[in-house]
């Protein structure tokens, strides 16, 4: 192989190198935001639970 298309592998192995990276860096961005938003629908599920529960509850007294 001549230098040159050597030279022109070593970058384009670099740039995907450094695509990759980026790549992971936004997966970990976009998982972390993933758990955040999967906290956030079971806490309002369990408390929208809770006011259901609350409901029928004070349903059941005034009937």
């Amino acid at each position: 192989m001549s230098v040159e298309v050597i030279a022109r592998l070593e970058q384009l192995v670099d740039r995907l190198l450094s695509e990759r990276a980026e790549l992971l860096r936004q997966n970990r961005a976009l998982a972390l935001e993933r758990d955040r938003l999967v906290n956030d629908r079971s806490r309002v599920s369990n408390e929208l639970g809770e006011l259901l529960a609350r409901l029928d509850r004070l349903e059941g007294r005034g009937a």
